[in-house]
Formats: C-alpha cells, sequence, structure tokens
C-alpha cells in the first residue's frame, strides 16, 4: 500500500510543474509564486507527515487551493489551471478526511 504522504509528494510536485507553466505560457509571476509555495508547503507537510497535526495542515491547505482554484474556475470556465487543482484538491481533502476519521492499520501513529 502507497504511504498517505506519498499522495503530498505528487500534490507538491504537480503544484509546482502547474506553476511553472502558468509562468512559461503566460508569463504569470503570481502563478508561478502561488504554484511553487504552495508544491514546497504540500511536500513539506508529506515529509513531516508523522508529525501530530499533518493531516490537519494538508487538509487545510487542500480546501485553500480547492476553494481559491474553485472560484476561479467558475468565473473563467477554463479546465486548466483551476479545474485540474480544484479535482487533485478535492482527492487530497477526501484522503486527508479518511485518515483522520478512520482509525486502522497505518493510522494509529498519526492519532
Amino acid at each position: 500500500m502507497i504511504p498517505w504522504y506519498a499522495l503530498l509528494y505528487i500534490y507538491g510536485v504537480l503544484l509546482i510543474v502547474g506553476g511553472l507553466m502558468g509562468y512559461v505560457k503566460a508569463k504569470s509571476v503570481p502563478s508561478l509564486v502561488a504554484g511553487v509555495v504552495c508544491g514546497l508547503i504540500a511536500i513539506f507537510i508529506g515529509y513531516r507527515y508523522p508529525w501530530h497535526y499533518a493531516p490537519e495542515a494538508a487538509l487545510v491547505l487542500s480546501l485553500f487551493l480547492l476553494i481559491i482554484m474553485g472560484r476561479r474556475y467558475l468565473k473563467t470556465g477554463k479546465l486548466m489551471p483551476a479545474l485540474f487543482v480544484v479535482i487533485l484538491s478535492i482527492i487530497v481533502a477526501i484522503a486527508q478526511i479518511y485518515v483522520l476519521l478512520v482509525p486502522g492499520p497505518g493510522n494509529e501513529s498519526l492519532l
């Protein structure tokens, strides 16, 4: 089974790549900064996943990006990058809620 923190590594890398793509395609510095900062935060949370509050921190990050990019998608209607980040954030949020609510093998050290 893939550990929970691996999902945050993937999420973080995709956020960084998305920020870089936004910069390359549209010369958007805010996209670059937001993608890199949020991506590094996700990777750091994944690295520190045994820390007691890591699932909560990951949930807050994913909900924050879900709200921000959800509003952007509703405003622009563009699939990339807004809807893509919304879908990724939903997946990460559901995984973190699962970790927080379902005790079991692999979750004992987190509770």
